[in-house]
């Protein structure tokens, strides 16, 4: 299966999020994951359909539909795959802003040492 919906549709990205021309629609995660299921399982009937019309045994359809099931969990496979790269993604970027208000709050009290510094040195100016 391509990332092509069928028409009406619409076509979809990696993150399984619907993108029709002039509008973002998206689909949740959930929504998609059974859209494409629906589509699975048409395809299913459909190749089933097709064996039946040519006349194949009983046997043949079996492996036709082993093959059939290995090729939905790859596409489940790749889907979860992508949401957790997407997952990941946000946790890192997460740790990163994290890791700048560290750096941020490091150097406001090197800031403030040093001005704490600064004024508890004596003058050097001469008394008069």
């Amino acid at each position: 299966m391509d990332n092509q919906g069928q028409q009406g549709q619409g076509t979809y990205n990696q993150q399984g999020q619907q993108m029709q021309q002039g509008n973002n629609v998206q689909l949740s995660y959930q929504q998609f994951q059974e859209q494409v299921q629906r589509q699975q399982e048409q395809e299913r009937i459909q190749a089933q359909q097709a064996l039946r019309n040519v006349g194949l045994d009983g046997a043949s359809q079996q492996v036709n539909q082993v093959v059939i099931e290995l090729q939905n969990i790859g596409r489940e496979l790749q889907l979860a795959e992508n949401q957790l790269q997407m997952q990941m993604d946000a946790q890192k970027r997460q740790i990163q802003n994290i890791h700048q208000r560290l750096q941020q709050a490091e150097q406001m009290v090197q800031r403030s040492l040093s001005s704490m510094n600064a004024s508890s040195q004596p003058s050097t100016a001469p008394f008069q």
